[in-house]
């Protein structure tokens, strides 16, 4: 299925009984508005919530000219598009991430990293049907004034929730690449 942003937000009004809309963008009635005011903030929260692994970059990072006053030897320079950082790859150097840069003692750093996915036809439809339902609990107050069917959503998406994270990481199996069998690749 091809997603857009406004199936995306019809399937959140559809879950809580609400009107659906043609346009998010250009939508001028209270679900509209409540979409776009929701929109793009719970998309971002649940990128940054999860190692999702269509959200999954690689880089190799630039060096920032300036070091860092104390503590760190380099400070790089994140991805425009970075949320959250995956993996280091190559080491077991600690690290710290302060803005838009990452600070760590290394001199090199290849980083995986989840990064920002405004496109909704590249999202996962197990993302997606979580996405639905956040949408669902953040806009059920303001059009539907149900706390009942808030509790319903907020029950659902527990589940839902549970589902995609254990299929998203079984796509994964680093165990016995180049030999490594890490706290990290445990812990995923």
């Amino acid at each position: 299925m091809a997603y857009s942003e406004t199936l995306i937000v019809n399937l959140a009004l559809a879950r809580i009984g609400a009107k659906r809309i043609s346009d998010l963008a250009a939508g001028t009635s209270l679900e509209a508005i409540q979409g776009r005011t929701h929109y793009e903030h719970t998309r971002d929260a649940l990128l940054r919530s999860h190692l999702w692994r269509f959200a999954t970059a690689r880089a190799e990072l630039s060096e920032d000219t300036d070091t860092p006053d104390f503590q760190w030897g380099h400070q790089f320079i994140l991805p425009a598009d970075f949320l959250r950082v995956g993996t280091l790859y190559n080491t077991t150097a600690s690290y710290a991430v302060e803005g838009q840069r990452l600070l760590t003692d290394d001199s090199a750093v290849d980083l995986v990293y989840i990064r920002k996915v405004a496109n909704p036809t590249e999202f996962d439809p197990l993302f997606v049907e979580v996405l639905v339902l956040k949408l669902a609990m953040a806009m059920v107050m303001p059009l539907a004034q149900d706390k009942v069917l808030r509790r319903e959503i907020q029950d659902e998406l527990a589940g839902v929730m549970s589902k995609a994270r254990v299929v998203n990481l079984q796509e994964i199996n680093t165990v016995g690449r180049d030999d490594r069998n890490t706290w990290l690749d445990a812990r995923v």
